[in-house]
């Protein structure tokens, strides 16, 4: 079998059970404290959770894209994915003693393992596949991540209902996928190291060089902050559902997780319409639709009556739209950067994307807190927010929009 589709599969299948583990045990550990603490701080409690999981991105993005860089991407991976496999016996214990605060370490080490994972697994996409099947390759990617991350919701809200509880017994589970995903780790193929010269840089200084060298791109510029935008906007979704599936629909904590499902769905399928849509070229007309969507999908959640179909619909549409957006921003940014310095990019790509959750989960916090905001209004809110983003893109880079007339038009190039 060629290199490419083995290590592809390869690939897949370590990032699907990553992305699972990671919604699993950040679910469980927040049914966890909500029921510890009571359901009236559940939105103070996701934006914590949330905060606790982005900080490692922040800290560890710097030397992250420099070691793949420096040691090879694949090797990077199979480390990590061992450290996943301690973290989550840790977390068994957390559980079992009711350690609170051992459980928000707990999160921040597993994001910490993700924050070393991710300039690792988008980088050697570009290694393993062909400048044509890069957008094939990525939607397979994005696909696989929120198909698990539908896995994922959905075992976290059914063990949670199964094992009455003793969220140990569920953690265990968590344990069992990170095994999974250190074997799937082992399957990738041996690259060589694309800098293997490349001094590790531990501060955040080397992503701001980063940043500033690609400011000199435009387009390479407004891909990573859009991108960015794209991961302020889930995460803030994530974050609010729970409230909103309890205020809203009348849900509990665990059942509100399941409307997660149908975001997650709408994102795997918004990513895979995107690639049909790109064929073999990186299309960036599909990013202004997209963006669109991402405006209207939170308005109607603020206007949508209780009702769980229209919710789950808007929910869906919510989803797709997050695909067709974020797909093609994230195949133009492992194109564009220089091969020699891809890891460096999508590490600086990484940081300011986990810079954009850090600030969903500080709207999170004020809109449910001192802005004593419902979870709808919050969803409005964003909606507004994202529509003042794309004027502001329009007015700043205008070829955005008149791509966007291109590709409409079947001129694409």
């Amino acid at each position: 079998m060629p290199r490419y589709p083995a290590g592809m599969a390869a690939l897949n299948l370590t990032q699907f059970l990553g992305a699972m583990n990671d919604n699993i045990l950040k679910l469980l550990i927040i049914f966890f404290l909500i029921q510890l603490q009571g359901s009236q701080r559940a939105g103070i409690i996701t934006a914590t959770a949330g905060a606790a999981f982005v900080l490692p991105f922040l800290l560890f993005s710097a030397p992250a894209g420099c070691l793949a860089d420096r040691y090879g991407k694949a090797r990077v991976s199979q480390l990590v994915k061992g450290a996943e496999v301690l973290i989550t016996a840790l977390a068994v214990g957390a559980f079992a003693l009711r350690m609170e605060s051992g459980l928000y370490l707990l999160l921040f080490l597993m994001a910490g393992h993700s924050a070393f994972f991710a300039p690792a697994k988008y980088g050697i996409i570009p290694e393993l596949a062909p400048r044509d099947e890069l957008s094939r390759a990525n939607g397979l990617i994005e696909s696989f991540t929120f198909l698990a991350i539908i896995l994922g919701t959905t075992l976290a809200s059914l063990l949670t209902q199964a094992t009455a509880g003793r969220f140990w017994l569920a953690a265990c589970c968590c344990l069992a996928i990170s095994v999974a995903g250190l074997a799937a780790s082992l399957r990738l193929p041996d690259l060589p190291p694309a800098a293997p010269h490349r001094r590790v840089q531990f501060l955040p200084t080397e992503i701001i060089r980063t940043l500033r060298h690609a400011a000199g791109d435009r387009w390479l510029l407004f891909s990573l902050i859009a991108l960015a935008w794209f991961w302020l906007v889930g995460a803030f979704a994530q974050l609010n559902l729970i409230g909103y599936g309890i205020q809203h629909l009348g849900l509990d904590e665990a059942r509100s997780g399941y409307l997660f499902l149908a975001s997650s769905l709408g994102i795997g399928g918004g990513a895979l319409l995107a690639a049909r849509l790109s064929g073999h070229e990186v299309e960036l007309g599909i990013v202004t639709p997209g963006a669109l969507g991402l405006v209207i999908a939170p308005v109607l959640l603020h206007l949508v009556p209780p009702s769980l179909t229209a919710v789950l619909a808007v929910i869906l549409l919510f989803g797709v739209s997050a695909g067709l957006y974020s797909l093609p921003l994230q195949t133009f940014i492992q194109f564009r950067a220089e091969p020699a310095l891809r890891g460096e990019v999508l590490a600086a790509s990484s940081f300011i994307n986990w810079i954009g959750i850090l600030i969903a989960s500080a709207l999170t916090y004020l809109f449910s807190g001192p802005f004593k905001l419902s979870a709808a209004q919050g969803f409005s809110l964003l909606g507004l927010l994202t529509l003042l983003a794309m004027v502001v893109t329009w007015f700043w880079l205008p070829d955005v929009l008149r791509r966007f007339m291109t590709w409409c038009g079947g001129n694409r190039t």
